[in-house]
């Protein structure tokens, strides 16, 4: 029983990380810069979890990224959705270890970019001499990524561990 609920617990495991970045993001509020870690996120439980526990997962972390954020709502839901329905259904693309922080970095950086739009989209105001804003957004997200990818994915391996989650298969 406790399998099927593993991507609820994994969310309880991740959410300290959420909570971290969206500290440092208030503390980057003069420079209009969010720390976006939630495509990072994504990557280690797609290569363990089942894909209907990652879909769930995936949600998960866009409605919660979402409740804070002037974002249309499932705009970046719904764009986790499809990621992990992809990296879950390609699991051979995240088998080692350059090709997770290679995941990490472009999903975080993609899931941004569709935040980044659908709330440009959903602005009453004109979004004119933003390009500048999102390339710095989109380049902390990179980095941030890529950083933030191995402790992040260390709290989860280690919850899935201890809720006996499967280690992810080496061979497809």
């Amino acid at each position: 029983m406790t399998m099927g609920w593993a991507w609820l617990f994994l969310l309880l495991a991740t959410y300290p990380w959420l909570l971290g970045a969206d500290l440092a993001s208030d503390a980057l509020a003069p420079s209009s810069l969010v720390v976006f870690v939630t495509g990072a996120c994504l990557v280690a439980p797609c290569r363990r979890l089942k894909r209907w526990q990652c879909v769930l997962f995936a949600a998960c972390l866009g409605f919660l990224f979402e409740a804070r954020r002037a974002v249309p709502d499932g705009a970046l839901a719904l764009t986790l959705v499809a990621v992990a329905i992809y990296l879950s259904s390609h699991r051979a693309l995240l088998r080692t270890t350059p090709r997770m922080l290679q995941g990490a970095a472009a999903v975080n950086v993609g899931a941004c970019l569709a935040w980044y739009a659908a709330a440009a989209l959903a602005a009453p105001s004109s979004a004119d001499g933003m390009a500048g804003h999102l390339f710095g957004q989109l380049l902390l997200a990179a980095v941030v990524g890529v950083l933030g990818f191995v402790p992040i994915a260390l709290t989860q391996n280690a919850a899935m561990d201890r809720l006996g989650v499967p280690p992810a298969p080496e061979t497809p």
